[in-house]
């Protein structure tokens, strides 16, 4: 009777010990990386692991994966809480070796992510139609100082929700960032970033929510369009201190069914394109679509095959 007492007793404290141990890892508010690491370590600052994956499951919601070297961290992660990846001061990449999305995230309508300082790299094989940085659902999203190349379809694409990026490039990529709304509102806040040789650079598309986009200090280069309006609802996107050079379209502002599509411009260079700014309503739309601006004055639309290139709509430019 003793013997199984005693048994039961140190089962029972072996479960109590695993059980305290679950909950140590799953509230740890910070989790460490390091290209030495090794994935069975507790992801801790002096046992790091080695991947953003195992760094995921360690760290709680609201904490922090702090990367301590350059090295490549994943080739694929999901992200369904919020959390902030800092990779500020390293190399830090993700490879994409799958035609799947290499970070998708799927959080809370309420949740915040932050990617800092991540180099997003595409497939180097047959490019498939994946994206650089997925996002399902997420309440805000962050990315900082972070380089997104090589992607068939965006370098970032966001169905709902609010996105800011700052002091961000992307090349090489069907659409840089591809920004809509379904149903909700959906946000972009831009500032110092770049995109070049995409087929669109900004992207906003309205199906049914309204999208709006606040951008400054950005600039698209050799791409399709490289500010792109269009929505069957209402589509609002203001451009300060930006630059548009040596794309087919520089500015397009584009309305389908009953939706209002307005850009306006302030301090913006258009230089260098086939059509500087073009303003287009569909064939059977009612909706309304215009550039707001003053040129000459505070922007500059200059060297451009058609400056302003409108159709079917004018362009307020005074």
């Amino acid at each position: 009777m003793r013997t199984a007492n005693v048994l039961s007793s140190l089962v029972g404290s072996f479960i109590v010990c695993l059980m305290l141990a679950g909950v140590s890892k799953a509230e740890a508010p910070q989790a460490f990386v390091s290209s030495h690491g090794d994935d069975m370590n507790p992801c801790t600052a002096d046992k790091p692991c080695q991947t953003f994956n195992q760094a995921l499951t360690a760290v709680q919601a609201g904490g922090a994966i702090i990367v301590q070297d350059s090295g490549v961290y994943s080739n694929g992660f999901t992200i369904t809480k919020s959390v902030t990846i800092d990779a500020a001061g390293f190399n830090a990449s993700v490879v994409s070796t799958t035609s799947l999305d290499l970070c998708t995230i799927n959080a809370g309508p309420d949740d915040r992510v932050v990617l800092r300082g991540i180099s997003f790299q595409g497939p180097t094989f047959t490019p498939s139609l994946n994206n650089g940085v997925g996002v399902i659902r997420v309440g805000f999203l962050y990315l900082e100082r972070c380089a997104i190349s090589g992607f068939k379809s965006a370098g970032v694409t966001l169905n709902r929700g609010y996105i800011s990026l700052k002091g961000t490039d992307i090349r090489k990529c069907g659409v840089g960032i591809a920004v809509f709304a379904d149903e909700l509102a959906t946000t972009l806040v831009a500032h110092d970033t770049h995109i070049d040789d995409c087929d669109l650079g900004f992207y906003l598309n309205s199906f049914g929510g309204f999208v709006s986009g606040l951008l400054s200090d950005c600039a698209t280069t050799r791409c399709g369009t490289g500010f792109f309006a269009t929505g069957s609802e209402n589509v609002d996107l203001t451009l300060t201190n930006c630059r548009a050079f040596n794309s087919v379209k520089g500015i397009y502002a584009q309305a389908r069914g009953t939706g209002s599509v307005t850009v306006r411009i302030a301090n913006c260079v258009v230089i260098g394109n086939s059509v500087g700014i073009l303003v287009e309503r569909l064939f059977g739309s009612t909706g309304k679509a215009k550039v707001l601006g003053t040129n000459p004055g505070t922007n500059l639309v200059h060297g451009n095959l058609v400056d302003d290139g409108s159709t079917n709509a004018g362009v307020a430019l005074q």
